[in-house]
């Protein structure tokens, strides 16, 4: 409603005067009662969301409903008035004896406007079912509020094509050495030799990028679609066939070189007749 003038007319000035005694005798003091009303609202509007205690050990897990071999995209907003405050969201996987696997992380600066900020993430699942979870932690201890988690799922593009060895066309596009049960160590050099000496796989002549950005090999616990990206053939082609083969031991010292028997060298020297694999890097070392 609009008032000529800008003014409210005498009668119904009087009538909320009349109506509410108070703004007569205490205009001062109910102007003071608006005021913190209105502050309490939108101090509440302000900290919308669920309030969580973060950091020095605490940490919030949000159980995830995902299904194997598909791809899902997982956000969440967060938020805090703490100065300096750093949020980290990590995807976990959990098998039915507790073990787990954190599978992607990231990190944010929530800065100290306490403004939403948005994380998201992608993950293509591997063919087994597994227990998921988002994993929230923080840098500084105190208080956090988090809202609108958003989970959707889709038929995952890239799920890996594993060809039949009896086929004439089949042909391994990399090498996955299984060394778990052994004292192995990751290393930014790790070596495959055989047991009389010969070395089979070193990745010498990488270049460098590779070896910051990816190293010369991939470690991981299970062969998942996600590990197995890096035996591709090319990006467009889905086709992926590792040659699996059992790590005899451990090279001392250092303890991030595998030494294999020399029937399984010969099926390497042998594969690498058909395709190259070596010389595209496609190595994977599983361990515990």
């Amino acid at each position: 409603m609009v008032y000529v003038g800008g003014q409210m007319p005498p009668l119904k000035r009087d009538y909320i005067l009349r109506r509410w005694p108070i703004m007569r005798r205490y205009p001062f003091y109910f102007l003071v009662i608006v005021g913190l009303l209105f502050l309490t609202f939108n101090s509440a509007q302000a900290y919308k969301g669920t309030a969580v205690s973060l950091g020095a050990g605490k940490e919030l897990r949000l159980d995830l409903p995902l299904k194997a071999e598909k791809n899902y995209q997982i956000s969440i907003n967060l938020r805090s008035y703490l100065e300096e405050a750093v949020i980290a969201a990590t995807l976990r996987s959990r098998l039915e004896n507790d073990e787990i696997q954190d599978h992607k992380t990231v990190i944010r600066d929530l800065g100290k406007e306490g403004q939403w900020q948005n994380l998201s993430l992608e993950i293509d699942t591997p063919s087994s079912d597994l227990r998921w979870e988002l994993v929230i932690t923080a840098n500084r201890k105190g208080l956090y509020w988090w809202d609108g988690l958003v989970v959707s799922g889709k038929e995952s593009k890239k799920q890996s094509r594993l060809p039949d060895a009896k086929k004439q066309d089949a042909f391994y596009t990399g090498l996955v050495v299984d060394a778990k049960g052994l004292p192995l160590e990751k290393g930014m050099s790790p070596r495959i030799y055989s047991q009389s000496g010969q070395l089979i796989y070193g990745g010498v002549l990488a270049p460098r990028d590779l070896v910051q950005e990816q190293g010369v090999v991939s470690y991981g616990r299970d062969l998942t679609p996600e590990l197995l990206q890096r035996l591709r053939v090319s990006q467009d082609d889905s086709y992926v066939f590792p040659l699996i083969i059992k790590a005899a031991g451990v090279v001392e010292p250092g303890r991030t070189g595998v030494y294999i028997s020399e029937e399984d060298a010969q099926k390497i020297l042998e594969a690498m007749v058909r395709y190259d694999f070596l010389a595209r890097y496609a190595v994977i070392i599983l361990l515990d």
